[in-house]
């Protein structure tokens, strides 16, 4: 039996470890996968109820990790891995994604001399501004098995000089999660207030990156995009624990709590948020994540930030990049809805229900050499 250590830290990471879990317990006998929560995500809404959306069982080890900044939650991460890693004999670490629990599984895991697996390896948005980048960067480099969900992926490692036996063109695991998960999504019951908001086609809106929120001018910029679409239809904006903070602290709060046809939220379960994106008119947010949910649920999705490390999305999906300083926003939107209205629906290459299988795949090759 292997034992494979499987690192989570925040709501996307979940839903990325879901569909691997449930594929190596009901296909993997000889694998055993176990479950380590960091708590870089430590909201219930934002972390405890998606373990219940996505059926995973009560992880193996919890770290409560409370860091203060990325560098403190990263070597605090670090050093909780590292106690259980040094507990019991692992044969694979695994992590996702870019949050600072992965590059902390990643390092731990080398360090130790255990083979890594990255999941979601080789995007980039050369902006090293962004923390996320340099978890990228360092997690791609210190793995040993690189499983890439786009094209643009592979053809970044290649240019870093990773060699190719490492590098697997596996496809995109959390529209898997989507997939998979639909028959709960779709027929989940929203609240009365949100149903009524969700009945209208609204713009669904999210915003949490440091560079929207922590700055003031910046989030009175994001409250002004609010307020323009507001004046003709309804809003919805799930608020992440950063914003409301932000938006508080800065006496922002009431400019957009008082507007009728803004609905704000406490972070949505995984469920209630899928189906939410899905009625969508029009989707203005600074995640990464939701640039490929909204690309494979064919929502337009603008997308306030200098750059994407998920160009896919941009080429064949429903998103626009978008400054968030450009006074013409509207007319640009405008213009990239009536594009996507005359196009055809694009099929993104391995956006499927199977990656999570060619992984496991990958995976048993890797033991039986």
């Amino acid at each position: 039996m292997k034992k494979i250590l499987l690192i989570a830290g925040t709501r996307p990471n979940f839903i990325k470890l879901a569909p691997l879990y449930h594929r190596i317990k009901s296909e993997a006998p000889d694998l055993q996968p176990l479950i380590c929560h960091t708590g870089q995500h430590f909201d219930f809404n934002m972390s405890d109820i998606f373990w219940q959306n996505l059926e995973l069982p009560a992880p193996d080890f919890q770290l409560n990790i409370k860091g203060n900044g990325v560098v403190d939650t990263i070597g605090k991460t670090m050093l909780g891995i590292n106690e259980i890693i040094g507990q019991q004999k692992f044969d694979l670490v695994i992590v996702f994604g870019d949050v600072n629990a992965t590059a902390a599984g990643a390092i731990a895991g080398a360090q130790s001399r255990i083979p890594v697996m990255h999941i979601e390896a080789g995007l980039r948005s050369f902006d090293r501004d962004m923390p996320e980048e340099i978890n990228r960067v360092i997690t791609d480099h210190v793995s040993d098995y690189l499983m890439v969900s786009e094209k643009s992926g592979v053809k970044n490692l290649k240019q870093e000089g990773i060699a190719d036996n490492k590098v697997n063109l596996t496809g995109n695991i959390m529209i898997e999660c989507l997939l998979k998960t639909k028959k709960h999504w779709e027929t989940i019951k929203l609240t009365k207030e949100i149903q009524l908001f969700y009945d209208r086609k609204p713009v669904v809106a999210t915003f949490h990156r440091p560079e929207n929120v922590d700055n003031p001018a910046t989030l009175q910029r994001v409250i002004d995009i609010l307020l323009s679409f507001s004046s003709e239809q309804a809003v919805v904006f799930p608020v992440h624990p950063r914003t409301i903070s932000q938006l508080k602290q800065n006496k922002f709060l009431d400019k957009i709590q008082n507007d009728p046809n803004i609905l704000l939220t406490d972070p949505l379960s995984y469920f209630e948020f899928l189906k939410l994106l899905s009625n969508a008119s029009l989707v203005i947010t600074d995640s990464g994540g939701v640039q490929e949910e909204t690309s494979f649920l064919n929502i337009p999705c603008v997308t306030f930030r200098k750059n994407t490390e998920r160009p896919v999305t941009v080429e064949l999906g429903t998103n626009l990049m978008m400054d968030i300083n450009d006074l013409n926003f509207r007319s640009q939107i405008a213009s990239h809805i009536t594009g996507l209205e005359k196009r055809e629906v694009n099929s993104i290459p391995l956006w499927d229900d199977q990656v999570s299988r060619r992984i496991v795949s990958f995976i048993e090759k890797i033991f039986a050499a």
